[in-house]
């Protein structure tokens, strides 16, 4: 099964690496409201144990259990609220960058290049909708340039370049902008076991699974650090999904994020000063992080709603 880069290969494609594009700031573009949330936004949902992992491996605390592995298909956006966004990654498609490491044309931060993104991710209603959904207290990534991706796939023919690989990021969110009508291919699929068990398997291996989120709208919570994943080539049509990594600061001192696998992304110098910004010792968590983050604090009492 081809994977990502990985050792001496991203340790050069990271010293390589030029800082990830940006775009000017859009204007006139529409203006975010809160009420384009799915308050009871709900979807069928896979635990970690399902996937192999141990409950001694599970985070902790307030007395509940980070144990969600997958949840969704479910619509986190209203229709109309999904209309302005996808109508926001259409104009911010001309700064999308290509690289040999990665599979598709991207934007990333596109919060900072968007007001209505990043007003999005930094709504008390989106952040309590996304928290909700998978069991603890979420924020914006206070590593800016990897907490929003916009992907735009075309019909190209290149199967050699898909990947599989697990996210530096443990709570990824990713919506579905484009009709699957629209196109052929993109389609999402995941290994339903250990991320250590994954060196032996085979394209037959019945632990390959899909999730079916071509629906226009459809959106997927992934504990993306813990499972193995994949997007099958886009041979007709074009495909945009919205990528947005969250935080929970409460479990700050567990993120998976390695230096490494970020700077393999965006190379060494965009990727150091974001870094050290997210590693230096906290007090107060929830509230050192939310300000990092430029988020409403989100706290367990929320979450239990």
């Amino acid at each position: 099964m081809p994977r990502t880069a990985t050792g001496v290969d991203q340790l050069l494609h990271a010293v390589r690496a030029r800082r990830p594009r940006r775009g000017p700031g859009q204007s006139g573009e529409p203006r975010w409201r809160g009420d384009y949330v799915v308050r009871d936004a709900a979807g069928p949902r896979v635990s970690l144990q399902e996937f192999g992992y141990a409950s001694r491996e599970l985070g902790r605390a307030h007395g509940r259990v980070d144990d969600t592995a997958l949840v969704g298909p479910f619509q986190l956006l209203t229709p109309e609220g999904l209309d302005c966004l996808a109508e926001v990654c259409d104009r911010l498609e001309p700064a999308a960058g290509t690289s040999r490491f990665i599979a598709t044309r991207r934007v990333r931060s596109a919060d900072l290049m968007s007001p209505f993104i990043n007003n999005m991710i930094r709504d008390r209603a989106f952040l309590l909708t996304c928290s909700r959904i998978v069991g603890v207290p979420l924020i914006p990534h206070p590593l800016r340039i990897p907490t929003v991706q916009i992907n735009y796939s075309e019909g190209h023919g290149r199967p050699e370049i898909v990947r599989w690989h697990h996210d530096g990021m443990d709570y990824v969110f990713t919506i579905q902008l484009s009709d699957g009508d629209c196109y052929d291919g993109g389609r999402f699929t995941y290994f339903q076991g250990r991320t250590g068990e994954f060196d032996d398997v085979t394209e037959h291996d019945p632990r390959i699974r899909e999730a079916d989120c071509r629906a226009r709208g459809a959106t997927l919570f992934l504990h993306g650090s813990r499972i193995f994943h994949a997007v099958t080539p886009v041979t007709r049509g074009r495909r945009v999904t919205l990528v947005v990594s969250l935080f929970c600061p409460y479990f700050a001192r567990r993120d998976s994020n390695t230096f490494w696998h970020l700077a393999g992304d965006d190379g060494i110098l965009a990727t150091l000063p974001n870094w050290l910004r997210l590693k230096w010792p906290v007090e107060d968590a929830a509230m050192d992080f939310a300000l990092r983050a430029g988020s409403p604090v989100v706290t367990w009492e929320d979450v239990r709603g």
